[in-house]
C-alpha cells in the first residue's frame, strides 16, 4: 500500500467530506418530507380521539377503564377491549352499507345499548336454529 504525504491525506479527507455533503444535499432536497406531525396536529389528533372515547363511554354507560388498561392505553389484553373493535367494524359496516344518517338513522353504539354495556334486547332465536 502506497505512502502519502499528510498534505495529500488531508487533501483525500477534504475531498471525500466534499463528496459526502455534495450528495447528501441533494437527497434531502429531493427526498419527500417526512411523515412526523406538528405538535399541534398531534395534540389535535389526541383531542379528536378523546372526544369520540367520551362519547362512546356515554353510549355504553362505562367509563376509560372498563375497556383500557390505564398502564398501556392501546393494549388489547382486556376483553372488553377486543369485543370494542369488533363492535366498531360492525358500526362501521353498517354506516358503509346506508346507515349513515342521511336517509336513515346513524348506526352508532347508543342504536343498541342504550346506555348500557349489555343490551336488553336480544335478538329472538331463528325458528331453523333450535
Amino acid at each position: 500500500m502506497p505512502k502519502y504525504s499528510a498534505a495529500k491525506r488531508s487533501d483525500l479527507k477534504r475531498f471525500l467530506i466534499v463528496l459526502a455533503v455534495a450528495v447528501t444535499i441533494p437527497i434531502l432536497l429531493i427526498a419527500p418530507s417526512s411523515q412526523s406531525q406538528s405538535a399541534s396536529e398531534v395534540k389535535r389528533a389526541e383531542e379528536e380521539m378523546r372526544e369520540v372515547m367520551r362519547v362512546w363511554s356515554r353510549q355504553l354507560g362505562v367509563t376509560c377503564l372498563t375497556c383500557h388498561d390505564t398502564s398501556n392505553f392501546r393494549s388489547d389484553k382486556l376483553a372488553a377491549f377486543k369485543v370494542g373493535k369488533k363492535h366498531m367494524k360492525i358500526t362501521q359496516t353498517l354506516i358503509d352499507n346506508g346507515m349513515d344518517g342521511k336517509k336513515s338513522p346513524k348506526a352508532d353504539c347508543f342504536m343498541c345499548h342504550r346506555g348500557k354495556l349489555k343490551p336488553d334486547y336480544k335478538e329472538p332465536p331463528h325458528p331453523l336454529t333450535q
